[in-house]
């Protein structure tokens, strides 16, 4: 059998054990697909029954209410299997396909990146993430956005690779612009992916003044990046303008996001999370009963406002602002804050337990597997600045977009979901770099030999 064949059919393996376990989670967890945790079934359940994007209807007027709080691309999914009535098989069949998805696209990523071995390590990664895993089996938008990711990583890779050459080749545009269709619809699904943008496209203007001021004979190429940079927010703008308009029509404003984000940034930086969690020993969590008080004052102290605080934008806008005044009266608490979110980001070991981490083995398990995951991609992270792997670049900035983003909302290891297939990269690429490096490192025989000949 050919190297070929092999790494094809190591692939297919790879893929199997994937539809594998997410089949598995799904049918033993098929009641956790009806439980809304964060209000899509009830916007998706709306939009099916024609009663537009609207989170819950009064009972007392029946008077629909529109919501712009959770972000569109997962509901509007959603809809389509509530439309078909195939709740909530339907989700769990698109969890899957979605989760699958990711496993193939992150082996044909790493083999834009001349990972033709590690790539299906990498997918084999992807494969056994415990988070990806368990929330396959919810109706969130953890799967649905790391799919996304890696998409996006390929077409921005793929575009990447595609630039004008010295020969003069002439770049392939379409592939940027439905880079930013896809980027665009990411935002959709989780506006994080807007930072991605600003640093991404920081990085790119950065990178071309250099060139223009450093480097003239590649003139041509800060053209080229400009081009692509145009024809990339030309397709983010095509995707984001309908939500935009939406929003603009129904609610008065052009929201880009959501009138989520107040809340969010309220919701990891106020007095009682501070004393209760920040100021207490790592591995303290937020009890329920807490936080239930803390968001019943939180709505009580609203409708106590003059003059009345009586829509989401401005409900949105008096919860920034509210977060901004705890961080400015409490500074310390509030950088402290930010440590306890960095490290719960990249935590190794869920601190609430769920069906996968209720008996201590398994978590340890788990500490033990995102251990070694993540040594070796803050290690291929170093050599990938190290070495200015230009290819490497997208996966550099998503990772630290995201990060940067959750120092200051609200976050845990589910935020990280998205980032799973470029950790899984990475984490591949820095193995392979720590192993070669040790590799050449030890004196090989006929070395030790001569020493021993010359003595």
């Amino acid at each position: 059998m050919t190297q070929t064949r092999s790494r094809y059919l190591a692939i297919l393996l790879v893929l199997i054990l994937a539809g594998s376990l997410r089949v598995a989670l799904v049918y033993l967890q098929t009641d956790q697909l009806q439980q809304d945790r964060d209000a899509y079934l009830a916007i998706a359940h709306n939009l099916a029954t024609g009663h537009g994007y609207s989170s819950s209807m009064s009972t007392e007027t029946n008077e629909i209410q529109p919501t712009a709080f959770r972000p569109p691309l997962y509901p509007c999914l959603l809809a389509v299997i509530y439309y078909l009535r195939a709740v909530p098989v339907g989700i769990g069949i698109a969890q899957i396909i979605l989760g699958i998805l990711t496993v193939w696209l992150t082996w044909r990523t790493a083999k834009c990146l001349q990972m033709e071995v590690g790539g299906i390590f990498a997918a084999g990664i992807v494969t056994t993430d415990p988070v990806l895993l368990q929330y396959t089996a919810y109706a969130m938008t953890e799967v649905l956005a790391s799919f996304l990711s890696i998409l996006l990583l390929y077409f921005l890779i793929s575009s990447f690779s595609a630039e004008k050459s010295p020969t003069g080749t002439k770049l392939p545009v379409p592939i940027s612009f439905w880079a930013g269709i896809i980027w665009g619809s990411a935002i959709l699904c989780r506006p994080t992916y807007l930072a991605f943008f600003g640093v991404w496209i920081a990085a790119r203007l950065t990178s071309s003044l250099l060139q223009r001021f450093h480097i003239v004979k590649i003139q041509s190429s800060v053209k080229q990046k400009s081009e692509q940079i145009t024809y990339l927010t030309l397709g983010i703008i095509l995707a984001v303008s309908p939500w935009l308009i939406r929003n603009l029509v129904v609610f008065h404003s052009p929201i880009l996001t959501t009138t989520h984000g107040g809340y969010t940034l309220l919701l990891g930086n106020n007095p009682v999370f501070y004393q209760e969690v920040v100021q207490k020993p790592w591995g303290t969590v937020w009890s329920g009963k807490s936080l239930h008080t803390w968001q019943k004052s939180l709505d009580e102290q609203i409708t106590q406002q003059v003059p009345a605080i009586k829509s989401e934008q401005e409900r949105d806008r008096w919860m920034y602002q509210r977060a901004k005044q705890n961080i400015s009266k409490q500074p310390e608490q509030f950088v402290q804050s930010c440590i306890l979110r960095f490290k719960r980001f990249w935590n190794v070991s869920p601190l609430t337990h769920s069906t996968l981490t209720a008996k201590p083995l398994i978590n340890w398990i788990i500490a033990g597997y995102y251990s070694l995951v993540l040594i070796g991609c803050f290690g291929g992270l170093f050599m990938v600045i190290w070495n200015k792997e230009k290819k490497w670049a997208p996966l550099v900035l998503l990772i630290f977009s995201f990060t940067l983003v959750h120092l200051f909302y609200w976050t845990n290891m589910r935020m990280r979901a998205p980032l799973v297939p470029a950790i899984a990269l990475l984490s591949i690429y820095g193995w392979s770099q720590i192993v070669r490096f040790f590799k050449f490192a030890r004196p090989s025989k006929a070395s030790q030999n001569d020493r021993h000949n010359n003595r």
